[in-house]
């Protein structure tokens, strides 16, 4: 079933549940000013909220965000398959079966530009993320450089996501730290999140930040940067 975040923008969630983790999962969907839809990072489970995303309008794109949110690309392509399949240069390896059709960078693709921004995160290249900014919304996507998950009734999801520094707070895992090689190129991209003064923050794992996006993300940075 999808959430309704604000009046173009939807979130489909899910749970992921592995061994030892039950993994809060969310992909947003933005409806453009054409009416046209961007998938973003789609769930594993896509084809369960298939018909809902169809109700809403077309899907133009399937962006994969970073090189870790690919498990869903290859139904969702199947699902949609009009549309653009936009993702990191890694994923083409990661995914063989499926068809990219562009390569996410610092400039917004001409598809959505008049209505979102984004920045690629240097310095993390196993991660290789790139965030997004709807700027009608205030509302900035993170994918896997913060987390934020602040309950769980799974014990051993607690346990874990505390070990990894990411229980009850909005922030960087101790394994997304980890990942940064070069933490000035990862505080000029968040230089650049904080420019665009988000309200919102749609994390993929973990709560959505409603009110205060850019006071929260600030905080979130300033010991680790």
């Amino acid at each position: 079933m999808l959430r309704q975040l604000d009046q173009a923008l939807w979130a489909a969630e899910d749970t992921l549940k592995l061994p030892g983790m039950h993994f809060p999962l969310r992909s947003p969907i933005v409806r453009l000013g054409d009416g046209g839809l961007i998938l973003f990072s789609p769930l594993p489970s896509v084809e369960q909220v298939a018909e809902e995303i169809r109700a809403l309008g077309e899907v133009r794109a399937i962006v994969a965000p970073n090189l870790m949110h690919h498990l869903g690309l290859a139904p969702a392509a199947r699902l949609f398959p009009g549309a653009r399949v936009v993702g990191r240069r890694g994923l083409h390896e990661k995914c063989p079966g499926v068809t990219f059709t562009g390569v996410l960078d610092d400039a917004p693709d001409p598809l959505w530009s008049a209505e979102i921004d984004q920045v690629a995160v240097g310095g993390m290249p196993r991660l290789d993320e790139v965030a997004f900014f709807h700027r009608p919304t205030r509302t900035l996507f993170l994918w896997d450089l913060c987390f934020h998950i602040t309950r769980s009734e799974h014990f051993p999801t607690r346990l874990l996501m505390r070990l990894n520094g990411a229980y009850g707070r909005f922030g960087p895992t101790r394994v997304a730290r980890s990942m940064m090689r070069d933490r000035a190129a990862v505080g000029a991209a968040v230089k650049q999140m904080l420019a665009w003064a988000p309200e919102r923050i749609v994390v993929a794992h973990g709560d959505v930040i409603e009110r205060g996006g850019q006071a929260a993300l600030e905080g979130a940075f300033e010991r680790v940067l």
